[in-house]
């Protein structure tokens, strides 16, 4: 059975993020509620470095070996770059146009946040050791040569150039491109409406206690920010 434009859209989204290194700067979040992610209860949540290997398994690095995984990463964007040529070989210019351009804003996306996180990570996590930078150096230059690959032969929207035009990053960048990317805003703000409820209980109850663990620390980084289904 041939697989339909959508699957194959999906396909290559998972490409972007497998293998993926990131963490999410707290300080976004303080933008979004003043003060309350400070809360020691978070700091799984907070300015941990996240690896997503090549086989879509995901851990809390720690500090721990990398650099084997991120090597994969230019190949999997190649992947997705002959993908993309097979079919303006063989789809509708108005179809491949349409996946084209959709699959660009996400890169762009991507390109924005790994560009970000090499020149910030030292400010948000401090401990971060030479293996893991060097993964965020390698993530970056294969973003950035993908980036300039696809906007030389695809169809590429000015927005999408646009859109990350400033070096600076904030919360809404991030939720706002996430769900436009997606197309989906209700998983961000549920999970920011769970969280908030759990937080609301517990100062009420003056009990403190671990909100999250760190498999939903996890999964709340991949699912709320970049949409990984575990």
């Amino acid at each position: 059975m041939e697989t339909s434009l959508k699957d194959t859209y999906d396909e290559l989204i998972k490409n972007l993020f497998k293998p993926l290194i990131f963490y999410i700067p707290r300080r976004f979040w303080i933008e979004i509620d003043d003060g309350k992610w400070m809360d020691k209860e978070f700091d799984q949540l907070f300015d941990s470095v996240v690896l997503v290997k090549p086989d879509g398994n995901n851990q809390l690095l720690h500090n721990g070996a990398s650099n084997f995984h991120m090597l994969s990463k230019t190949s999997s964007l190649d992947k997705n770059t002959y993908g993309l040529l097979d079919l303006k070989a063989r789809i509708e210019p108005e179809s491949f146009r349409f996946l084209s351009e959709r699959y660009s804003l996400s890169v762009a996306f991507y390109k924005k946040i790994s560009n970000w996180m090499v020149m910030h990570i030292h400010e948000d996590v401090p401990d971060v050791n030479k293996e893991t930078l060097m993964s965020f150096e390698i993530q970056k230059t294969s973003f950035d040569n993908h980036w300039d690959y696809i906007q030389k032969h695809f169809s590429v929207p000015e927005y999408a150039k646009n859109y990350f035009a400033d070096d600076d990053l904030s919360a809404n960048d991030v939720t706002t491109m996430r769900d436009i990317i997606n197309g989906d805003s209700a998983p961000t703000e549920n999970m920011f409406e769970k969280l908030k409820e759990k937080s609301s209980k517990n100062v009420k109850k003056k009990i403190k206690k671990i909100l999250i663990t760190e498999t939903e620390a996890e999964q709340f980084l991949l699912e709320t920010v970049f949409k990984v289904k575990l």
